[in-house]
Parts: structure tokens; sequence; C-alpha cells
């Protein structure tokens, strides 16, 4: 019986958790935002500053309502990722709230139906995220850029959510912008057990048990290793190819011991 109860809340919580995410967004961008603009400096840094501390409270209320748990190792690494390429699995769809959240100054390439979305177009257009329907030459240019200027740059090498039990595959964009730029390299490692918000899953299909979150920070990885290979699509392909077999061998540890439960203080 106290299971059917906490499932039933589990499920009314992940609709409420939902339904905050679309009018907390919309409300952000109607009126926090556009007063951000008639402030000296960079509206778009102020933005993200703005997203960064929502996303930090929303993922504190989820597990203070006892929705998920959340466990983190090696989490000063994304303190410290300005100017990186920061890079994830990508088993749910809280992983980009979670990097956000935890990295100072990010800069996400973002699906172009978001940018026009009537809820949250507004938000992610004022953060100044990239749209994924750019050119490849304004996609370079915007990634240089937001790079240059100290932003994280978070990218997801599946370029869509993964399913469990399906092997991994890596596209090759962030790799040959990696070489282009010669921006160093963060890997995250994401896990979440049991699985939830995965990709073709309904947002009501909560599992049995309250979900456990890991996120791992590895250590930065200099691209200059790759670009020294005779084409950039060679060095493209050796770091995808390297990188596919980090991932392989890390995603199914033994459990973590002592990891610190995540810290939203800071």
């Amino acid at each position: 019986m106290l299971r059917r109860i906490d499932r039933f809340w589990r499920i009314a919580a992940t609709g409420l958790a939902f339904a905050f995410v679309f009018a907390g967004g919309g409300l952000l961008a109607a009126t926090v935002l556009p007063v951000l603009v008639l402030l000296p400096g960079d509206p778009r840094q102020r933005a993200q500053r703005v997203i960064r501390t929502a996303f930090r409270a929303y993922l504190a209320t989820l597990q203070g309502i006892r929705l998920i748990r959340i466990q983190t190792e090696g989490l000063e690494r994304l303190a410290d990722s300005g100017g990186a390429i920061v890079i994830a699995n990508h088993p749910s769809l809280l992983d980009v709230v979670m990097l956000m959240a935890f990295i100072p100054h990010s800069q996400c390439i973002v699906k172009h139906q978001l940018w026009t979305s009537s809820l949250l177009g507004g938000l992610v257009r004022r953060a100044g995220y990239i749209r994924n329907d750019l050119d490849g030459e304004q996609m370079l240019a915007s990634c240089r850029e937001s790079l240059e200027r100290g932003a994280a740059l978070i990218i997801f090498p599946e370029g869509t959510r993964s399913q469990p039990g399906v092997p991994r595959h890596f596209q090759r964009g962030f790799a040959n912008l990696a070489v282009l730029t010669g921006a160093p390299v963060l890997p995250v490692l994401i896990t979440c057990d049991p699985p939830t918000l995965c990709k073709g899953e309904a947002w009501w299909v909560v599992p049995e048990r309250r979900p456990l979150f890991r996120l791992r920070v590895g250590e930065k990885l200099d691209t200059a290793a790759w670009a020294g290979s005779a084409t950039r699509a060679l060095a493209a392909r050796r770091l995808v190819r390297s990188l596919e077999q980090y991932y392989a061998q890390r995603l199914d540890p033994p459990p973590i011991t002592g990891a610190a439960p995540a810290d939203f203080s800071r």
C-alpha cells in the first residue's frame, strides 16, 4: 500500500515538475529577462546565470520532495570548465538541467524547435543559446565565440537520448569542433538507476523506486594529441573512437563509495 502511495505521489510530482519547467521558463522570459537587457554588460551572460540559479533551485526541490537523488564525483572540475567542450552521455531528460546547474558559465546547442517554442523560445533566445539548424560556418563561429568568452560548451555526442541496452554511437561534430578550435574536452558520465525519462518513454511512466542519478566528471583531455594527425577528419575519428572506449569502460562501474551528495550552496 505504501509503495502504491509513493508511486502515485511521484507520478503527480513529476507532472508538476514538468509544468513548472514550462510555466517557469515562460514567466522568466516574460518578466525577469527583459529587465536584464536594460542593465550594462552582456545580457546573455546574465540570463544564463539566472537560468543556472533556477535550475539549481529546481534540482534541490526535486531532491527535497524525494522525487530523485543525485550523487556527484569530481564536481570541482565542472566549476573550472570555462573554455572547454563538456561532453556527456544522455540517459535522461534531466541531464542537461544537471550540467547547466553545476557549470558556472555554460553554453548549449538547442533544437531549433525549442528556439521557436511559444513557451521556452523566449528563454533560450535571450540566453543566446545556439540553435542546431545553423549552417556549418555559422555553427562553428558561434561555438568558437562562446569558447573564447570562457563559456563551457555542453554537447551530447550521441545527438539524442540513449536507450538502455542500446550501444552508444558518438557523432563526430564535437570532435571536429575540438580539433578546429583546440578546446579541451571534459567528459562527464551520467547514470540513472533505475532508468527514468528515457527516450520514447512517457513522463508518467515512473520507476518502482526513486531514481539515483550519478554524475561523474573526468579529467580534461588535451586535443593536441589528436590534432597532430594527418587530417582533421582522421583526428576527429580517432578522438571519437577514444572517447567511445572511455565511456564503454566506465559506464558500468561498481557503486560509488563515499560519493558526495549534490551541493547547491555554491
